[in-house]
């Protein structure tokens, strides 16, 4: 369990968050998430890019308070990164800090925000390229919409594997949930196996308030997926079975906090 140790510490600030929206936005929906989902290029790479307007949060990049986190990845390769900046809604203008595999900052976006698109640069320092990148689809946890199908690329990823999970809102009550995790060969970018939470009876893949960080890893081949059940939230249990050469979901969640469970 000491891989779940991060993703345990992320939840004690979802707590705090919680009650700061209980007090305060009494008039407004149950859920948090409002995610923009693209597709397009930088030059000629085709690219992936989700970004979640995320007020308050306090980046890595430069340690200072952002308002927009997400992530990315080069279609060819499939490796999900990082994002975090700033986006001014009264301009319209969107910078995004890529942060590599150190934790450092290896290349910025710079966006101009539309309806339909974002237009900009790509600038690592050593070479700068055009931005052109199209919406696929965008969530809104905010609104009294119901939606289903809504991809969303995960940041956490195996070395054969990366995760969509595929999350809906069946009505204005409910928060945004996870119903399906896809998991995508990364090689040839095809869904090697797709796991169910339908039958789950608590909500599945909504607990990190980044929407992206729902999935973390525990060892191996083998991860947990975020879940609403008892007092501060659980998790799902998924471990790789070699014979089989299949993903085993464990339909039991877990709670956090339970006698037996720390």
């Amino acid at each position: 369990m000491t891989s779940f140790t991060s993703y345990i510490a992320m939840k004690a600030k979802l707590i705090t968050l919680l009650a700061i929206l209980v007090l305060t936005s009494v008039d407004s929906f149950g859920g948090w998430f409002k995610i923009y989902n693209y597709a397009g290029a930088i030059d000629h790479y085709p690219v992936t890019l989700s970004f979640q307007i995320r007020d308050g949060y306090f980046g890595e990049a430069a340690k200072k308070t952002f308002n927009a986190i997400g992530v990315y990845k080069y279609d060819k390769f499939n490796n999900p990164i990082r994002l975090e900046g700033r986006f001014n809604q009264k301009t319209n203008e969107i910078e995004l800090y890529e942060l590599g595999s150190n934790g450092k900052v290896s290349a910025i976006f710079q966006l101009r925000f539309s309806n339909q698109q974002l237009i900009g640069t790509w600038n690592s320092g050593k070479n700068k390229r055009i931005v052109k990148l199209k919406l696929d689809n965008k969530l809104s946890d905010l609104s009294d919409e119901a939606f289903k199908d809504i991809k969303i690329l995960q940041l956490a990823s195996l070395n054969d594997y990366y995760f969509v999970g595929l999350y809906a809102k069946k009505s204005a009550g409910e928060d945004a949930n996870m119903t399906a995790l896809r998991i995508i060969n990364k090689k040839t970018n095809t869904i090697f196996q797709t796991l169910n939470f339908e039958n789950i009876d608590t909500p599945t893949g909504n607990i990190m308030t980044i929407i992206y960080d729902n999935v973390p890893l525990s060892n191996g081949n083998n991860f947990y997926v975020s879940n609403q059940i008892g007092r501060v939230g659980g998790y799902l249990n998924v471990s790789y079975n070699a014979v089989k050469k299949r993903f085993i979901l464990d339909p039991e969640p877990v709670a956090e906090g339970v006698k037996g469970n720390e």
